[in-house]
């Protein structure tokens, strides 16, 4: 099916946590006019601290990034905390590439979406304790959740995020990030972010929250086609 416009998030190229398989399947299975990829594509952050290995898989996938550039596809790259040393590069633009801070989708039906990483809004944003607590207990988590997935069959990751904690956890980003953006302007229907790795479509009151999910845990992306969204997990 051809989408007018897909949104992804935290693929985290560069790690063992991105999915490359299944995000490599995506792309080359992809059709669509604008591609947003709303933070953390990269995992520079994690090459310059942990020592993270760049993989083969991982420049095929730049590949079919480009190549869907070279069919026509719109690309528009947000940048996210985990590759904060490219924005010096914000506001580059080459043909039908660009590279943004934060950028507005306007979609068939006029609507207006706020699109950010998501990084630097909540009380968990980058630079908080809060945030740093959190990284650290991911980096920690990560590699386990893997491992007991691939014998056991039991997702870590998941079973936090569905705790007591971790929903009340993402529950405040969603809530921090809509008010953002309700706050920003009165023009914008919704938002549409990642950095959580949690991928949702709520309302509050009549402002829309959209978060793309990931390529780690969930495998998930926003799809949009003539004004209408879904979350569509892979």
């Amino acid at each position: 099916m051809n989408f007018d416009t897909v949104f992804i998030s935290d693929v985290h190229l560069g790690t063992n946590r991105c999915d490359t398989e299944k995000f490599l399947k995506f792309l080359k299975e992809l059709d669509t006019k604008k591609l947003v990829m709303v933070g953390d594509i990269f995992d520079i952050a994690c090459m310059e601290h942990y020592g993270t290995r760049w993989r083969r898989e991982h420049t095929e996938c730049i590949h079919q990034i480009f190549n869907l550039a070279k069919k026509g596809t719109e690309i528009v790259y947000i940048l996210g905390n985990h590759e904060s040393q490219l924005r010096r590069y914000s506001g580059f633009t080459h043909h039908n590439f660009s590279i943004v801070d934060q950028y507005d989708h306007i979609d068939a039906k006029g609507n207006k979406f706020l699109c950010v990483h998501g990084d630097k809004y909540s009380e968990y944003s980058s630079g908080s304790w809060k945030q740093l607590m959190f990284n650290k207990g991911y980096e920690i988590i990560s590699p386990l959740s893997f491992w007991l997935e691939r014998f056991f069959k039991f997702s870590l990751v998941y079973y936090l995020k569905n705790s007591i904690r971790g929903k009340n956890y993402i529950n405040q980003y969603e809530t921090d990030i809509a008010y953002y953006c309700s706050q920003k302007s009165q023009e914008y229907s919704g938002v549409v972010c990642g950095h959580i790795h949690s991928g949702n479509i709520r309302n509050f009151d009549e402002l829309t929250y959209m978060c793309c999910g990931d390529w780690c845990d969930t495998c998930s992306a926003i799809l949009e086609k003539n004004g209408i969204y879904c979350l569509q997990k892979y």
